[in-house]
């Protein structure tokens, strides 16, 4: 039983690791601070993404309501969700002038996900 709990233990900090890394890559620096962090607290990795940003974060796993998308002036924001989350997304932000800057699959080695995505969008 304590080798389990160690062994999650240093999963998780690998995978604060790896997103720390990620959030670091030039490809994926940001001009801009983003507004709104989006993440989905259902993988592991996602959840780490959104716990190293201060500033306000949308959960997907809590659902895609057009009202939660209003962003007033905003100029960016970043998001590690799934493919499908994603391209929902970024279709009815560009209705707001959003556009794709950045997108970039992501290793997802403690939730299996394998359509895990770390993307940004800037308003136009």
């Amino acid at each position: 039983m304590m080798a389990a709990l160690s062994l999650t233990r240093r999963h998780l900090l690998q995978s604060a690791g790896a997103v720390g890394a990620l959030a670091s890559a030039p490809a994926l620096a940001a001009r801009i601070k983003p507004a709104l962090v989006v993440y989905d607290s259902r993988l592991i990795e996602s959840a780490g993404f959104a716990g190293e940003h201060d500033g306000p974060a949308l959960d997907v796993a809590q659902g895609l309501h057009p009202r939660r998308l209003a962003l007033g002036n905003a100029k960016a924001l970043e998001g590690m969700t799934g493919w499908g989350d994603y391209v929902a997304l970024r279709g009815a932000l560009r209705l707001q002038g959003f556009r794709p800057v950045t997108e970039r699959k992501v290793q997802a080695p403690l939730s299996g996900a394998g359509h895990l995505f770390r993307w940004r969008l800037e308003r136009a």
